[in-house]
This record gives structure tokens, C-alpha cells and sequence, in this order.
């Protein structure tokens, strides 16, 4: 069976399609991983797998004919006996009110003959929204194997200059725009603990060089970065940094295992894959209780908060301290093992493509 993975080869900070296709040819299928392979191969596929719908046709995509263009690939892949089959990572685009790419996820959605989901929530909204589509749970899968998890809190703690005895929050990943940003720093700041430490390593929008036409723009950016950043860390007792910086893959593991929780900072979320990766590294994770991660979170015995109440974020907080201090971290890491193993979704995926034929 051949299969092709709409999604670029180039680097990316995102290792799910990466993991992903890896268990997948671990179960004898040929996976074959492209956007310009979809675009421009005359090759059979068996199956044709999308994942975000702004990867194959532009995350900045302003010309109508594509939409065209994309049907016309989808129906000759069909006629030459190609099955679709779609992983839903969001409901719709981040914070993107492109029409453009509302209508490639319309066309993809409809087209895939497997929608797959993340969680019940997106299983069920879909379901309600296209009665007559096929769809399957399989569960984001964890990086085991992927980081360095031998590393100990810690060392964790020393390497990135953080005092031993603090209650440190992480939030990881890029802060997609101001309300993240007030949202976090506003219940970090609430929360009673006098020891607490803030680490959320691309927070900010600013850059070290700036390059805004606007004078305005490119003088606050520059401000912001060299000024603002450091003094609200000293402060505050942060460690932020911009979001336009990218973490390696050798230093985000001190990211995760120096923290205490970790802290999903996204107000409007299907899936996210900080809350499997807070699980691998035995940690607490709070989250919006919205989407497939209100619902894992809650499943395993994990604080959620309503986004628009300050208060029940800072209790999030304060809850997830005393579950970490009764082992719920334990308790997250065996539950990850036992259903997000890389192994076990490989499977999941490789069946989920068979079923099709």
C-alpha cells in the first residue's frame, strides 16, 4: 500500500507528522511525505492522507484559483483510485479569516472519505455537521523516544537558570496574539505562591531585529525585545522570550521537565499537542475546558478553566499544584503510555487506511 502525507518535508518545529509517518511505515505501508507530490505526481496512491488544509494550499494563500485547482487534483486522484483521508486538526483556522482557505478546508472536509478526530468533541461536531461523513477516533500520539527524558528537574532548572525551590508554570509554544499573552500573565500574576516562576519561552511579539516598514512598529518591537522583555522577567520572576524564536528539539525538554505544570494558553482550541507531551514528561496540565483538550484533560483528572473568568484560571492553578504534589503527574504518564503510545496509534492509522480498500 503506497500513501501519500500532504505535508512539507522542510523543518518544523510541529514533529507530529514526522512521528506520525514514521509508525505508520513501521506497519509495512510506503508513506511518502510531500505537498508538490500532490501538486504535481502522476503517481498512484492508495491513499491520500491531509493533515492541516493550509498546507497544501498556502498558510498565506490569497489566489482564488487554487480552490479550483484543488478539486481538479482530488478528482484525478479518485479516478485513479485514491482514498481520502482527513486528521482534523482544528475546527477551523487559527485567528485567519481568509475566505480563501475557509473554502480548502469546506472542499477537503467534504472530500475525505475518513475524517479522523483527536477526541469525541470534534468526532461529534463533525458528525452533526456532515451526518452522512465516515469518522474515527484515534488519539494524538506521544513523542516517546523523541527527547531527552532522562534529564532530572533539576538539572532542567540549572541549565535554563531557575532557583530549585520555585513553583514553576510553563507555557509552551507560540502565543498566537495579545489575549494569550493578558490571559496568562494576568492569572500568573493572581495566583498566591510566593515562589512561583514563569517560563514561556515565545510569548512576546517582538524581535530582536526587526523588520517592519512601519518606523513605529519596527521602534517598539525593538523596544519591547530589548527593554520590555527583561525588565517585566526580573520583576515579574519570568523567563519569556519572543515567538518568533524557535526552541530546539534538544532544549525543549528543559522546558518541560523543570516545570511544576504546564499551563495550555490557548483560548480558542481543538487539540493541542503540549497536553500528550506534558503527560510523557509525568506533569500536570491545565487547560480551556473547550475542544478534545478540555475533554482528555478532564477525563484524566486534570484542571480546565473557563477562558472568560480570570478566577477560575488562577484556580486551575492552585488545583493543579496540589494534584502534582499527590502524584497526578504519575498518574498522566501511565495513562499516555497505555493510550498514546506511538506504536499502538501507528496501528490505529495503518488499519484506518486498510479499511478503505
Amino acid at each position: 500500500m503506497n500513501a501519500l502525507i500532504v505535508f512539507n518535508e522542510k523543518d518544523t518545529d510541529n514533529l507530529f507528522v514526522h512521528i506520525l509517518c514514521d509508525a505508520i511505515r513501521r506497519q509495512g505501508i510506503h508513506v511518502e511525505r510531500s505537498v508538490q507530490a500532490f501538486w504535481e505526481s502522476d503517481a498512484r496512491y492508495d491513499i491520500i492522507h491531509f493533515q492541516w488544509p493550509e498546507e497544501v494550499v498556502g498558510w498565506n494563500c490569497t489566489d482564488p484559483s487554487v480552490i479550483e485547482k484543488l478539486k481538479q487534483r482530488i478528482d484525478r486522484f479518485r479516478a485513479g483510485g485514491s482514498h481520502f483521508v482527513y486528521t482534523r486538526h482544528n475546527i477551523r483556522p487559527h485567528y485567519c479569516n481568509s475566505p480563501i482557505i475557509g473554502q480548502a478546508y469546506d472542499i477537503i472536509e467534504t472530500n475525505s472519505d475518513l475524517t479522523v478526530h483527536m477526541g469525541q468533541f470534534s468526532f461529534d461536531e463533525f458528525k452533526s455537521r456532515y451526518p452522512k461523513s465516515r469518522n474515527i477516533l484515534i488519539p494524538h500520539h506521544l513523542y516517546e523516544h523523541t527527547y531527552n527524558e532522562t534529564i532530572s528537574q533539576q538539572e532542567a532548572r540549572r541549565q535554563l537558570g531557575i532557583p530549585a525551590d520555585r513553583y514553576v508554570i510553563t507555557s509552551f509554544g507560540k502565543f498566537r496574539n495579545w489575549e494569550e499573552i493578558r490571559m496568562v500573565l494576568g492569572a500568573y500574576v493572581h495566583l498566591k505562591e510566593k515562589k512561583k516562576y514563569l517560563l514561556a519561552p515565545r510569548m512576546f511579539p517582538f524581535s530582536k531585529h526587526p523588520g517592519y516598514s512601519n518606523p513605529l512598529k519596527q521602534l517598539f518591537s525593538h523596544i519591547g525585545y530589548h527593554i520590555g522583555m527583561p525588565l517585566l522577567n526580573k520583576i515579574l520572576h519570568m523567563k519569556t522570550g519572543a515567538n518568533e524564536e524557535l526552541i530546539s528539539n534538544e532544549a525543549l525538554p528543559l522546558y518541560i521537565i523543570a516545570a511544576d505544570v504546564i499551563f495550555v494558553q490557548r483560548k480558542q482550541i481543538l487539540n493541542s499537542g503540549n497536553v500528550p507531551l506534558a503527560f510523557l514528561f509525568h506533569k500536570v496540565a491545565i487547560g480551556p475546558q473547550t475542544g478534545n483538550v478540555g475533554e482528555l484533560l478532564r477525563k484524566t483528572g486534570n484542571p480546565t478553566f473557563d477562558t472568560a473568568r480570570p478566577k477560575s484560571i488562577v484556580h486551575a492553578l492552585e488545583e493543579a499544584a496540589s494534584l502534582e504534589r499527590k502524584g497526578q503527574g504519575e498518574k498522566n504518564y501511565e495513562h499516555a503510555i497505555a493510550h498514546f503510545g506511538t506504536e499502538r496509534i501507528g496501528r490505529m492509522y495503518a488499519e484506518a487506511y486498510r479499511s478503505l480498500q
